[in-house]
């Protein structure tokens, strides 16, 4: 009798404790009309806020979210502290979410992992005002060896077009005007 009261209380705990704790939403805008929001190929996106209505509460499972106009994608963080997360599917709390086609965004919360013991629903909703946003760039990738520009420097503040690959390695005392090859101590054969 005892043991059934406890088990009884573990999955009551265990099912009001499967929520989301925090959730995020924010609205993601190619940088120029007509443009993409591409995390592989484009140079950023404009970001700005989003609306969830009502306003977030655990206990509440079904949001329209309002986000300005000309937005493609919404970036969803949702965390909860019992159960893992899938949104729209993908395993993980955060995920950039194409809205173009108009379909909701689920976030499924499993415990164990498998088995969906809660699901909330975010509704896009346009709104007509463009709305503030912020550009958010992404860092070029390394230029490949055979596509980097030339290494330029200059002596005396004129460009040296000489190829030095074949020159020993050194250092100068007198601007540049000679080379020194003096190890100075530092055990590496060019005083640095």
């Amino acid at each position: 009798d005892i043991d059934r009261a406890i088990t009884v209380r573990l999955t009551a705990a265990d099912t009001m404790a499967a929520v989301i704790n925090f959730l995020s939403v924010d609205a993601q805008l190619p940088l120029d009309e007509g443009g993409e929001v591409n995390f592989k190929s484009s140079a950023g996106f404009k970001k700005a806020p989003a609306t969830l209505e009502p306003a977030f509460d655990g206990a509440v499972t079904a949001y329209d979210v309002v986000v300005p106009k000309g937005t493609t994608h919404v970036s969803v963080g949702a965390t909860s502290f019992a159960a893992s997360v899938k949104i729209n599917g993908t395993p993980g709390n955060m995920l950039s979410v194409d809205i173009r086609n108009g379909a909701a965004v689920s976030i499924v919360l499993e415990k164990p992992a498998g088995e969906k013991v809660n699901e909330y629903v975010l509704t896009p909703r346009i709104s007509d005002s463009a709305g503030e946003t912020t550009e958010v760039k992404f860092e070029k990738p390394p230029v490949p060896a055979a596509d980097a520009a030339p290494h330029t420097h200059s002596h005396g503040g004129v460009p040296c077009t000489a190829d030095h690959s074949q020159d020993a390695h050194g250092h100068s005392h007198d601007g540049g005007k000679t080379q020194c090859t003096e190890d100075h101590g530092y055990g590496h054969g060019h005083g640095h």
